[in-house]
């Protein structure tokens, strides 16, 4: 199996899909241009037609659902270091656009036995952002 480029929609227009079985990777506040702070679930599985493995935002003053972020094609998608790959994706996409920092996730909560452990999370958070 070949090396798979992990898209993201800060340099790729998405797909039409629609999310299929998602589990929760964690949630956070994010603080957005206006200065609240919105509540935001990151979820990943698979589009419904199990072409490509997804990170998903949804976030509850979205009014269309759950936005794809990052995607991979699904022969790709080993588990569980896909998680990796797509958070580590998307967070670097957007500290490389400007569209934002570190400083606007905040109040990270990991489920208990999620995906990926808190510490992780946050090692690819630091990562993506150089902290």
């Amino acid at each position: 199996m070949g090396y798979f480029q992990v898209e993201t929609r800060e340099n790729e227009e998405p797909g039409d899909w629609q999310p299929g079985k998602t589990r929760l990777l964690f949630q956070c506040d994010i603080r957005l241009r206006s200065g609240e702070d919105e509540e935001t679930l990151f979820l990943v599985g698979p589009d419904a037609g199990n072409e490509v493995m997804v990170l998903w935002k949804e976030a509850n003053y979205g009014v269309v659902g759950a936005e794809p972020l990052s995607w991979i094609k699904m022969e790709a998608a080993q588990e569980p270091e896909v998680y990796v790959r797509l958070l580590e994706g998307f967070l670097s996409a957007v500290h490389a656009a400007g569209t934002a920092k570190a400083a606007d996730f905040t109040s990270i909560e990991v489920p208990p036995a999620g995906l990926l452990p808190e510490t992780e999370i946050r090692a690819i958070f630091a990562r993506a952002f150089g902290g």
